[in-house]
C-alpha cells in the first residue's frame, strides 16, 4: 500500500514533469479510465454468477427429472410424453392407490 510520504512524492513528480495547467486532465482521465474499468469488471462478474447460476438450476431439473422417471419406472408408470407435473400426479395416485390397497 501506498503510504502518505510516497504519494506527496508522486504528486510532487507529476507536478513537475507534466506542470501545473496538465496534471487536472490526467486526474480527470485517470478517473475516468479506472471508472470504465470498473464497470467492466462488474459486468464481466454478473456474467460469471448468472452462467453459476444457470447452471445450477440445469443441474437441480435434472435431477429432478431422474428421480421422477426413476419412481415412474418402480411403480410402473408410463412416462413418456408426459410433462413433469403430470408424471407427478400419476406417480403420486399410484402410491396412494397401493397404500389403500396394502391396508
Amino acid at each position: 500500500m501506498i503510504g502518505v510520504q510516497e504519494l506527496i512524492l508522486i504528486l510532487a513528480i507529476l507536478l513537475l514533469v507534466f506542470g501545473p495547467s496538465k496534471l487536472p486532465k490526467i486526474a480527470r482521465e485517470l478517473g475516468k479510465a479506472w471508472h470504465e474499468f470498473n464497470k467492466a469488471s462488474s459486468g464481466v462478474i454478473e456474467a460469471v454468477n448468472s452462467q453459476t447460476t444457470t447452471k445450477k438450476e440445469e443441474t437441480k431439473k435434472g435431477d429432478k427429472n431422474k428421480l421422477l422417471l426413476k419412481a415412474a419406472e418402480k411403480l410402473n408408470v408410463n412416462a413418456e410424453e408426459k410433462t413433469d407435473e403430470q408424471l407427478t400426479r400419476e406417480i403420486l395416485t399410484k402410491m396412494i392407490n397401493k397404500e389403500e390397497t396394502s391396508n
